[in-house]
């Protein structure tokens, strides 16, 4: 299963953080709830695209930063 919509403009998020943000300024920015981004980011995250801390950050991976810029193109 590929990266659209709004998991996709998650990851972008992430990107614009510098490749690491908690799931509070992923909603913000989204306009969303923050239960919401929480759920979308852990989705993005169990198919490694992300990585979760136990802090709950979410830092992108290779895989996460190959499939933004192949979406930029």
């Amino acid at each position: 299963m590929g990266v659209i919509g709004s998991e996709l403009e998650a990851l972008r998020l992430v990107e614009e953080n510098g490749g690491s943000t908690g799931a509070q300024p992923v909603a913000r920015k989204m306009k969303i709830n923050v239960d919401y981004a929480r759920t979308i980011l852990t989705s993005l995250a169990k198919r490694d695209y992300l990585d979760l801390s136990a802090r709950g950050i979410y830092t992108m991976t290779w895989k996460g930063k190959e499939v933004v810029e192949r979406k930029r193109k």
